[in-house]
């Protein structure tokens, strides 16, 4: 007889749903979907946070690079930060100008001012990328672990496969089905957690090191419109 057929045929027997084979699975299997489950979640919820907050500093970073351009080259650039408080490189400009004000050129040569207003305008920007990576790394952790935590429930359900096998002397499908069908959801579980995490961390980390190299070659920009001719 055809296994389709056969399929069918027991389907009374047989839960064949989705649904129904996960309210009817075990503790442990319930418990383990479960925890995919939250981290699923969770995992969405900070990529779509991030998501939504790089784009928010990537678009005010090019409107304060474009107004910082048209100011002269000494003016005081704090309006203009102030007007862009998602900014990485506003942030920076305002650590390198209070670093300049702090540091002047009566007291303190150009090239010490330099490295000074540019360690102080480094600090910023790297403060401001690692707000910007807060919890970013949950979605590597869960891109390593939940595969691991998917294989635990497989192992569970083709276990409970076998004892089930062992308690009523057949092998027959009625027996296997229930718990070799256990173990693919939870594989499938564990790999629909894991993949998007992925995912999600590896894009987040090339935006975050967009951001990191945007504030370096703003730094020196910023340098050499204040002291470069100093410096000559």
């Amino acid at each position: 007889m055809d296994l389709s057929l056969v399929v069918l045929q027991l389907g009374g027997g047989v839960r064949s749903t989705i649904p129904s084979l996960v309210a009817h699975a075990s503790l442990f299997s319930k418990a383990v979907l479960g925890l995919l489950l939250v981290l699923s979640v969770y995992s969405w919820a900070i990529i779509l946070d991030r998501l939504r907050l790089y784009a928010s500093v990537e678009r005010q970073d090019s409107a304060f690079l474009t107004a910082f351009r048209r100011l002269p080259d000494t003016a005081d650039c704090r309006m203009v930060a102030e007007q862009h408080p998602s900014s990485v490189l506003a942030k920076a400009a305002l650590a390198g100008q209070r670093a300049l004000e702090q540091y002047s050129a009566d007291h303190v040569g150009p090239a010490a001012r330099w490295e000074l207003a540019q360690h102080a305008m480094g600090r910023a920007a790297n403060d401001e990328v690692a707000a910007l990576e807060r919890h970013v790394g949950f979605l590597a952790t869960t891109g390593s672990v939940a595969p691991f935590i998917g294989l635990m429930g497989t192992v569970w359900g083709v276990m409970v496969s076998f004892v089930n096998i062992g308690a009523q002397g057949s092998a027959t499908l009625v027996v296997v089905a229930p718990g070799i069908a256990e173990a693919l959801i939870a594989t499938i579980a564990g790999l629909a957690a894991a993949i998007p995490a992925v995912i999600g961390y590896n894009h987040c980390l090339v935006r975050l090191r967009e951001a990191g190299n945007r504030a370096g070659s703003f730094t020196t920009e910023f340098l050499d419109r204040r002291l470069g001719a100093a410096l000559k």
